[in-house]
């Protein structure tokens, strides 16, 4: 288990201390979505239930990536001034890259098999790449250990993928204790923002979800930083 001076928990702890900086990014995450989504409309493009489901999704997602973003910027020690700035313009912008990601997500989970539930095969494929896409951007701008982004990035998902049955506990466990948390109302909203009111079973779902692949993703970056080549060698 990690010491009280290791960077994993810090990391958990300052993003739950900065709790206002979340609901900051959720909003701007949410409008965001919302313009986008009154353009189509414009363009006469109505999405359906699974469009904004996946739409707000994504608004939660990169909403806690920036979150951590903040958090590495605050209790790492390595990276350039303005890594986090940098880390959330990537998560923002890597639209390109995030397609190729769930391509690849999307034939893992068809080899390993599908979970029956089309909504739980889509927050997988959806989370899991946008947590590589925050992996690979942490690694480019930062170069931990002389690591390229793509190295990294691996080096993180494999980590990742080692605590696959950790992450669906750490989300079971979320599902079953989220009514009444503090952090509740918060991805309660960014939901209510980018689509159409859903049964409480579904937010509590979908918050969950989103939970447990950025409670892992920040244990996975925090040993990947503390291990990289450069501080092994010294």
């Amino acid at each position: 288990m990690p010491g009280s001076d290791a960077l994993a928990p810090r990391l958990l702890d300052e993003m739950v201390r900065h709790r206002p900086r979340l609901e900051r990014y959720m909003t701007e995450e949410g409008s965001r979505a919302l313009h986008e989504e009154f353009l189509l409309a414009e363009s006469g493009t109505l999405p359906d239930r699974h469009a904004r489901l996946d739409r707000a999704r994504r608004v939660g997602a990169r909403a806690w990536l920036r979150h951590l973003a903040a958090a590495v910027r605050a209790e790492w020690d390595g990276g350039p001034p303005d890594l986090q700035q940098r880390l959330e313009r990537h998560v923002m912008t890597g639209a390109e890259r995030l397609e190729a990601l769930e391509l690849e997500e999307e034939a893992m989970l068809e080899r390993e098999g599908l979970a029956g539930d089309p909504e739980a095969d889509a927050r997988r494929v959806t989370l899991a790449a946008h947590m590589r896409l925050f992996a690979e951007g942490l690694g480019a701008i930062a170069a931990p250990g002389g690591e390229d982004g793509p190295a990294f990035g691996r080096r993180v998902t494999t980590l990742m993928r080692g605590s696959a049955r950790r992450r669906r506990d750490i989300e079971r466990q979320a599902f079953e204790a989220w009514h009444g948390s503090a952090m509740e109302g918060v991805l309660e909203q960014a939901r209510l923002s980018a689509a159409p009111p859903e049964p409480e079973v579904v937010r509590m779902l979908e918050a969950a979800a989103v939970w447990s692949f950025v409670h892992v993703l920040s244990d996975a970056v925090a040993e990947a930083l503390e291990t990289s080549p450069q501080r092994a060698a010294e």
